[in-house]
């Protein structure tokens, strides 16, 4: 229970007092505070750019390299007068650093902007076969100034490094919010409409039929959902046309981009070899031989099938709890790659099925399952691949001939 205490009002001194006394103090604070600020406030001491300064967003086409796979955004300012021509870049990361692999992995890579000289980067890009645009921007001399002051501001070794994430916050994304925070209107592709993340990548993915299948068992369901005018921006070419429909007070926030080098074709595999195509005549060929033998089958080789699987499974699913890559989150595969199918695949290495009663109630379990899942596949959140199938039906028909197989006593 509170109690209540009665106190007499203070004086009108006391008061004053009191006021002045919280006023120093709330100085002091504000002072400290800005005192702090201008600390750690970079002392750029930039110059103006001089009147005839072109700001342009430079956009590269798609690369044979993977890294270079979906293209590439940069922001180029040139200034003949104050003689530089600067290409400020937020796709860089070191490949020196330390467990790499395993931090990109992770999600925790750390990007950083970096700044090239822009006519020498726009000419490698074109030696390596990659189409480059340049579309000028429309911008005030304040906003060029203000522009150039963010750039440079990023630039500076506390505010360089960022988080990379593959779809919310890149190399584009990143010159999209500057963009944003320069004109003060949203920047965003308006001509994307019903797509998907997955669906996006997609087109980019279609002449590396084994990457988008490795890529497609590693994003879950997440990336199924509907991509807004603005999130598109993520990849460069959406970038150029999100910037190519802004107005800023009726006025075209970029130019029509020119072309300064054309694109070269990039290779592509026959698509005989595409993983379905390969996988289906795979399966095919096994039953086929396995029927010529009149039905003889090594159990090891089932065994081996579960062992993989399983294995498999168990990668995502450690992937998932051990990444700050949200694209992996909720990821169904792991309902036809069932993580237990090891344990499982184990298990038949030593032992038929028709010996152990729980591992023949697991296979058959397993076979309801795996049959579920081809008929609601379609519905369920998230879009598979097409060559999963063909492995699906490879554990189904292994499963069976396991649940029948004879064992002599």
């Amino acid at each position: 229970m509170l109690n209540e205490t009665l106190q007499s009002p203070p004086t009108g001194a006391s008061i004053y007092q009191k006021r002045y006394f919280c006023g120093f103090v709330a100085g002091l604070f504000l002072w400290a505070l800005c005192s702090n600020a201008a600390e750690n406030q970079p002392d750029l001491d930039l110059p103006a750019l001089s009147p005839n300064v072109k700001i342009s967003l430079v956009t590269c086409s798609p690369g044979d390299e993977l890294y270079t796979a979906f293209g590439h955004s940069a922001i180029r300012i040139l200034d003949p007068g104050l003689g530089f021509d600067r290409l400020y870049n937020f796709g860089t990361f070191d490949m020196s650093v330390g467990n790499f692999y395993l931090r990109f992995a992770r999600g925790d890579l750390l990007y950083q902007l970096s700044v090239d000289q822009g006519e020498a980067d726009i000419e490698e890009h074109g030696a390596l076969g990659q189409g480059v645009t340049e579309a000028r921007l429309n911008l005030t001399p304040e906003q060029r100034q203000n522009l150039f002051v963010a750039l440079e501001t990023n630039l500076t070794p506390e505010n360089r490094f960022y988080r990379y994430d593959f779809l919310l916050d890149n190399c584009s994304t990143r010159v999209r919010d500057v963009f944003e925070r320069i004109i003060g209107v949203p920047v965003a592709d308006k001509s994307v409409s019903g797509l998907t993340f997955r669906q996006m990548l997609d087109f980019y993915l279609e002449r590396i039929p084994w990457i988008r299948f490795g890529i497609y068992l590693l994003l879950g369901a997440k990336v199924d959902r509907v991509v807004t005018p603005r999130e598109a921006c993520f990849l460069p070419a959406n970038l150029e046309s999100a910037i190519c429909q802004t107005k800023v007070s009726d006025t075209a926030f970029a130019q029509t981009p020119v072309l300064l080098f054309a694109a070269r074709p990039l290779p592509r595999i026959p698509r005989a070899l595409d993983p379905e195509v390969v996988f289906s005549v795979v399966l095919v060929a096994w039953i086929g031989l396995w029927a010529l033998r009149r039905g003889r089958a090594s159990r090891a080789i089932s065994a081996l099938v579960y062992i993989v699987f399983g294995f498999t499974g168990l990668f995502l699913v450690v992937l998932a709890a051990n990444t700050l890559h949200w694209e992996a989150y909720q990821n169904w595969n792991v309902a036809w790659l069932v993580p237990t199918h090891l344990v499982a695949g184990i298990g038949l290495l030593f032992v038929p099925a028709n010996k152990v009663l729980i591992l023949r109630l697991y296979l058959f379990l397993a076979m309801v399952e795996g049959l579920l899942f081809m008929v609601s596949s379609p519905w369920l959140p998230q879009q598979f691949h097409p060559a999963i199938y063909p492995l699906v039906i490879l554990l189904l028909w292994r499963t069976v001939i396991e649940l029948r197989r004879k064992v002599t006593p």
